[in-house]
């Protein structure tokens, strides 16, 4: 008798574990898929992090060779960022370029990756001014009047031999996207300015003789 109570005990303690085992190796209707990360690993988790926000950079410009073989002119130190100096009214530009550059039949160039455009290149010409001193009849004068009525006159004009070009080349295709210049196959505007409203990266050359050209050249922030 006390032989059977034993094992009606030990019959029903194995069925209780057995309930048990299969319970817990069910899982939980609509429970979420998580796994156990150990207090030691510092490995940050891959799901729900907040993207940390970058700095726009407008890149820089770098010294390059003229397209045409000539004398090249070193360029000078270049800025990559600086201080807006323009503002609009939901823009800003900042200059990565600002020299004012000798030309003497010598040609000087430089490559920028635009990547927010537009691209505003600005150019002022500096030209040196030529005196000439000429005889000129003194329009006052009566038509019997002669020598009496001859004067001298200073007249004063910009160099003729001077001038100056500029040109932008997307260096995806070598193809010339815009030009602009002083004298020669342009006007004699002093003051000038050339837009690139397209990304790319651009090789711009410039060239002239017999002036100074202040080079402005700014995108946007």
């Amino acid at each position: 008798m006390r032989a059977s109570s034993v094992l009606s005990v030990a019959v029903v303690v194995f069925l209780v574990l057995a309930l048990l085992s299969a319970g817990c190796g069910q899982k939980p209707t609509g429970a979420k898929n998580t796994s156990f990360q150990p207090f030691w690993d510092t490995t940050p988790p891959t799901q729900g992090g907040t993207p940390v926000p970058t700095t726009p950079d407008v890149g820089a410009v770098v010294e390059a060779t003229p397209f045409p073989v000539a004398t090249v002119t070193s360029t000078p130190t270049l800025r990559s960022r600086g201080p807006p100096e323009y503002s609009g009214p939901n823009v800003n530009y900042t200059f990565i370029y600002d020299q004012e550059i000798p030309f003497k039949y010598n040609t000087t160039a430089v490559i920028y990756d635009l990547k927010n455009p537009p691209l505003i290149i600005d150019f002022t010409m500096k030209t040196v001014n030529i005196s000439r001193v000429t005889v000129a009849r003194d329009p006052t004068c009566t038509p019997t009047e002669t020598d009496l009525c001859l004067k001298t006159v200073t007249v004063t004009y910009p160099d003729p031999a001077a001038w100056f070009t500029i040109t932008v080349r997307d260096l995806g295709t070598n193809q010339i996207v815009a030009q602009g210049g002083y004298a020669r196959d342009y006007d004699v505007n002093m003051d000038k300015h050339l837009t690139i409203r397209v990304p790319g990266n651009y090789h711009i050359e410039m060239s002239g003789t017999r002036l100074s050209a202040v080079v402005r050249m700014k995108v946007v922030v």
